[in-house]
């Protein structure tokens, strides 16, 4: 079932581009080249509020992150014990 679908697929690349190379593209070219347009693009994500780091939220991310590990090697080692003392 794979196989066939794979074939299908294929020819209908296969096809595609055939007809598109032939010339029978339903896209019409544009009769009139339009004038440029001015376009603005915004390279910043987020707007700059301040200038400077702010070592609160790296400290509480940090923290956070200590934790959260903590907890996972916790939640690992309980289940550890917990099957050692099923298989005795």
């Amino acid at each position: 079932m794979l196989r066939l679908t794979a074939l299908v697929l294929l020819m209908a690349a296969v096809l595609a581009q055939a007809w598109t190379a032939a010339g029978y593209s339903n896209v019409a070219a544009p009769s009139t080249p339009r004038p440029a347009q001015r376009v603005v693009v915004r390279t910043q994500l987020v707007p700059a509020s301040s200038d400077g780091f702010d070592w609160l939220d790296a400290a509480a991310g940090f923290g956070l992150a200590i934790v959260s590990v903590g907890v996972v090697l916790l939640v690992v080692a309980a289940r550890r014990a917990h099957f050692r003392s099923a298989e005795n």
